[in-house]
């Protein structure tokens, strides 16, 4: 009897365990300019409509209208643990290739994050229109987070930081949590 009550204990606890599931949650969105004449953002926004739907909104402007090819990026992930520190990737691209080919598959993975929810999906040049991430919502990131690639609870930081012509244009950081 008390093996059938142990068994028993067992699988109740793993059935408990395999419903538990991670949660994202976005926490925070900063968006920085550092030469409002390549690009400024006219909109970065993080909503929460109710508990359980929260989105994030930027748009990017391009006041010189000046198409580009010459487009760098660097994504990096960073982890708060007595103050945000490198975790995984801090990765340098030039985006106008990578939209070409498609061959960098951390990227492409990060990528998948917001290019449903964008205009950032095609080749260069960019520069010619407004870009826009549109209503990014957290659920999009939280089925990609927990069941594509499961990551450790904690805080994090996801920065994207963009050079335009060889000069650091702007940033954007994406704050959020794994429970």
């Amino acid at each position: 009897m008390a093996k059938r009550s142990v068994l028993l204990v067992v699988l109740v606890v793993i059935t408990f365990a395999l419903t538990v599931h991670s949660k994202v949650d976005f926490t925070n969105i900063k968006c920085v300019s550092y030469d409002k004449s390549y690009v400024y953002f006219d909109t970065c926004l993080l909503k929460a409509v109710n508990r359980t739907y929260k989105y994030i909104s930027v748009t990017a402007k391009f006041p010189g209208k000046q198409p580009t090819n010459d487009i760098k990026v660097n994504f990096a992930m960073q982890r708060k643990e007595n103050g945000y520190k490198p975790f995984l990737y801090n990765i340098t691209i030039d985006a106008c290739e990578y939209l070409k080919k498609r061959n960098n598959p951390v990227i492409s993975f990060a990528h998948t994050f917001f290019e449903k929810y964008s205009t950032i999906n095609r080749t260069c040049p960019y520069g010619q229109q407004d870009e826009m991430v549109e209503k990014l919502p957290v659920s999009h990131i939280n089925n990609l987070v927990t069941n594509v690639l499961p990551s450790p609870h904690g805080e994090y930081a996801y920065i994207l930081t963009f050079y335009l012509l060889k000069k650091k244009a702007a940033s954007v950081t994406v704050y959020g949590s794994l429970s």
